[in-house]
């Protein structure tokens, strides 16, 4: 008598898809954040400086609401016909410099975007300028400071291609600005990436590579110093 074998499958278990609740970083904002803006002029401005509290909250809400499925979903399908699986996926706040998630996104998508469509195949450098520590206090209270740093920066670069080449050339350059260095604390500086050299009136690349940074780094210290003694006499 043959052996017979016998398989029996296991019963299928339904599963019902439980989607995320809401994380512990947007648990904190939503619990604390509108005490925290109440109160930020009169406890805070004066020590970290004055924001723009009104948009920092149009942020901060939607942030609350990122990933949240009742806040509507989109529907994503395979196109292969042998295939067709699919899932819901939630909206995203697309909350930059602010939600860890969508921010990470869009600086991946502006490197892909430099990488592929933005820079020359020619030679580049990256720089990072920072400011002494004694004038760091002054960008807490004035803004605007980033975008005029961000000028001389490429006005000092600018210029050494000019002398460098003995003739007026046009350059590019990508400049952004931290106010932030590690554990957050506050430290603005500048994040530079520099074509090595630049264009002439031909349309020729005259090629520049940089050689005495500590020359550089020095010109960049007097011209800072110079300038913030002109923002204190202003003040006055």
């Amino acid at each position: 008598m043959e052996a017979q074998l016998s398989l029996q499958l296991a019963p299928v278990r339904k599963v019902i898809y439980q989607p995320r609740g809401i994380n512990a970083v947007q648990l904190l904002f939503k619990k604390h954040f509108q005490s925290f803006a109440g109160q930020y002029e009169s406890k805070f401005a004066g020590i970290y400086g004055r924001f723009r509290i009104e948009r920092i909250t149009e942020v901060v809400e939607k942030f609350i609401l990122c990933g949240d499925y009742s806040q509507g979903v989109a529907r994503i399908q395979c196109t292969n016909l042998d295939c067709k699986y699919e899932y819901f996926r939630p909206f995203s706040c697309k909350g930059f410099y602010f939600c860890p998630a969508c921010s990470q996104k869009r600086t991946l998508l502006f490197s892909e975007y430099m990488n592929e469509r933005l820079l020359l195949d020619l030679p580049h450098r990256q720089f990072v300028f920072t400011v002494p520590r004694i004038l760091r206090p002054y960008f807490r209270h004035n803004r605007r400071l980033f975008s005029d740093v961000n000028q001389l920066i490429f006005a000092i670069i600018e210029r050494f291609y000019n002398r460098a080449a003995k003739t007026s050339i046009k350059t590019g350059m990508v400049l952004a600005y931290q106010s932030a260095g590690e554990f957050l604390r506050f430290n603005p500086h500048f994040h530079c990436f520099v074509l090595e050299g630049g264009f002439d009136e031909n349309g020729r690349f005259v090629h520049i590579p940089f050689g005495n940074l500590n020359r550089m780094s020095e010109y960049f210290r007097r011209v800072i110093i110079k300038f913030f003694l002109k923002v204190r006499a202003y003040q006055r």
